[in-house]
């Protein structure tokens, strides 16, 4: 098939780009004629519709950090190629005809497309109030199609074993002076300082209350979600949960014979329209509620831990919740790691050695990820078989896990929680800063918490060259937020495509949609991303992301394939790059492209033509 002279010229210059530390930049002239940008788009996707493998024959779909947000992954099945929901006659039948019309509900089973896989990349928890809900139709899939489905532990799933140790009777008898701020927050509040802030609360109708008459499991356990876990409304959304599953199944927590079937409003988001009454669940019923979930062995998330890895390959796409970097690449943790601040020095973090104290280092890719998974099921077996401290207080089942979720604990190695996000892109000049600064820091005072909240180098060529070397040509992550849509790195840049997938803060409050803006909560807004991969087979193909933005603008997105024959012009090659005035292209809207810069936690948005996108292109030196 013919390209335009635009198309030829672009190619030319994005291939013969080879530098070194800096990105090339080049500036193109093009057309500014509206029929020649419709011919450039109806060329290209003649191109893909002719030559491309069918992509109905292989398909990957990909979410994560849902966190209990039901609604949402409601709207996600309902976009999704490759899940749907079957109806659960069984169950159906055996719940009253009166109970599902006034709930406006059925009960249906979540099931997986032939020839597809499934991951979810973690956290499944804390934000919303379908937990329960969202763990056990995701253990449910796994459980049907146990090849096909892959869970993914996050930092919010592993954190809550704290519970079973934290809240336990005998911990209950330590001193409120005892129980410190979290060690890896210094501006979090200790127990004592929390409970003397909600004396002041009671002040006005008990001044003689003391903190010791506020000293309860509920107390503790509100001062754990909100000033060490960061999830302070997480006790009441549970609260509506328990509620909710009540008056759906008639008790709570359900029978084991429910746990194949989901409550599946019959109108999308309308679940707030069941009549539930969150009086009648008491605070000690919400605390008993986290217990059962991650202690007993039915519990929702005992069960999804029991089913989860820690990372996945499928093909050429490796998958983890946090990110693959310098530090984190080939590195396994000891199974005695220790969640507090390390007391071993830190390692060589310019070159990692290959004889390190606190764990070990493989270089097969595949090993790699077979030893970090036997990692994660020797932890939660270490933690089934002692979930409390022991007497005297040095040790508890499951510490290795609570130690890779954190990274102070792993010197900067967690694979779990490392992250290339930073203000809603892969990549900023201010996140370099920081990293090289944390290292300084690491390095030359021993300080371990310098890692707290620094972002993964993605165009490190060191941790793409050793997963090239292994047929990996993509990393798909979710754990910190891009912004209102996935942010992606072209594999222009190092080799290997990088996706970065949690939209869990998406809300833009520099603009109004008007009551939809609050419909997947105040945080998501209206933002939702369906990230599949599509192709010939799980070595041949592409990445496609769609869904709405925050501004409620739908996008369908497909970038170039990833396999056999590269050369191949496929997708949109301007997807996943850098402009040269420093912002990234997420995301191509109608006949625009929506870009994205920031800093941290601000991020910032541009709409521009394709005419107006130059962007840098940087190829691997082979």
């Amino acid at each position: 098939m013919k390209s335009t002279l635009h198309d030829i010229v672009k190619l030319i210059l994005s291939f013969a780009c080879v530098t070194g530390k800096c990105c090339a930049f080049h500036s193109i002239v093009l057309g500014h004629q509206q029929n020649n940008r419709t011919q450039r788009h109806r060329t290209l996707q003649s191109l893909i519709e002719n030559n491309m493998p069918d992509d109905n024959t292989f398909r990957i779909g990909y979410v994560a950090d849902v966190e209990g947000h039901w609604d949402y992954f409601l709207e996600y099945v309902q976009r999704s190629n490759v899940l749907y929901w079957e109806e659960h006659e069984g169950h159906n039948n055996n719940i009253s005809t009166t109970t599902t019309n006034n709930c406006g509900i059925t009960f249906q089973r979540l099931k997986l497309r032939p020839n597809t896989h499934f991951v979810y990349g973690g956290d499944s928890v804390d934000k919303g109030p379908g937990d329960i809900r969202l763990c056990r139709a995701l253990v449910d899939l796994k459980k049907q199609y146990p090849d096909h489905v892959h869970l993914l532990v996050g930092n919010r799933d592993l954190n809550k074993i704290r519970f079973s140790s934290e809240l336990s009777d005998d911990d209950m008898k330590r001193p409120i002076e005892d129980i410190k701020r979290p060690f890896w927050d210094s501006n979090a509040k200790s127990y004592k300082e929390h409970l003397e802030e909600v004396k002041q609360t009671h002040a006005a109708t008990n001044s003689d209350c003391t903190l010791d008459d506020l000293n309860t499991k509920t107390e503790r356990f509100r001062w754990m979600l909100k000033h060490t876990l960061g999830c302070p409304d997480t006790f009441e959304f549970r609260r509506e949960e328990i509620a909710y599953l009540d008056k759906i199944y008639g008790s709570y927590p359900p029978t084991c014979e429910t746990h194949e079937s989901s409550p599946v409003p019959t109108v999308l988001h309308r679940t707030n329209d069941v009549d539930v009454d969150t009086t009648k669940v008491t605070d000690e019923d919400v605390v008993e509620s986290f217990n059962y979930e991650i202690n007993h062995s039915e519990g929702s998330l005992r069960q999804y831990l029991h089913h989860a890895s820690i990372a996945s390959i499928i093909g050429n796409t490796i998958f983890v919740h946090g990110a693959i970097d310098r530090l984190t690449m080939r590195f396994v943790p000891s199974k005695y790691s220790k969640f507090d601040l390390p007391t071993s020095p830190p390692p060589s973090f310019a070159e990692p050695s290959i004889d390190i104290a606190d764990g070990m280092m493989i270089d097969d890719v595949h090993e790699w990820v077979q030893s970090l998974n036997e990692y994660l099921h020797d932890g939660l077996k270490d933690f089934e078989s002692r979930p409390h401290w022991n007497e005297e207080r040095t040790s508890r089942g499951g510490e290795a896990l609570l130690a890779i979720q954190n990274r102070p604990s792993m010197w900067g190695r967690s694979v779990v929680c490392n992250s290339y996000a930073d203000g809603g892109v892969v990549a900023t000049d201010d996140a370099e800063e920081q990293r090289k600064q944390a290292l300084r820091v690491a390095e030359e005072e021993l300080n371990p918490l310098a890692f707290e909240g620094v972002a993964s180098n993605v165009f490190d060529q060191a941790p793409a060259d050793w997963l090239l070397a292994h047929g990996i040509k993509r990393i798909v992550v979710g754990h910190k937020p891009t912004g209102d849509c996935p942010a992606v790195l072209s594999s222009a840049y190092t080799g290997v495509e990088v996706c970065s997938v949690d939209t869990s803060f998406a809300r833009r409050r520099d603009i109004s949609t008007g009551e939809k803006s609050n419909r997947f909560g105040v945080n998501r807004g209206d933002a939702i991303a369906l990230v599949e991969i599509a192709g010939s087979d799980c070595n041949y193909n592409r990445l496609e992301i769609s869904g709405t933005l925050a501004d409620g603008t739908e996008y369908s997105n497909t970038h170039p394939h990833i396999g056999n024959n590269e050369d191949a012009i496929t997708g949109d090659s301007i997807l996943g790059k850098k402009t040269v005035d420093g912002w990234w292209v997420k995301a191509s809207v109608s006949d625009s492209y929506h870009l994205c810069r920031g800093k941290g936690r601000t991020v910032e948005y541009d709409t521009r033509i394709e005419e107006d996108v130059v962007v840098c292109h940087q190829l691997l030196k082979r």
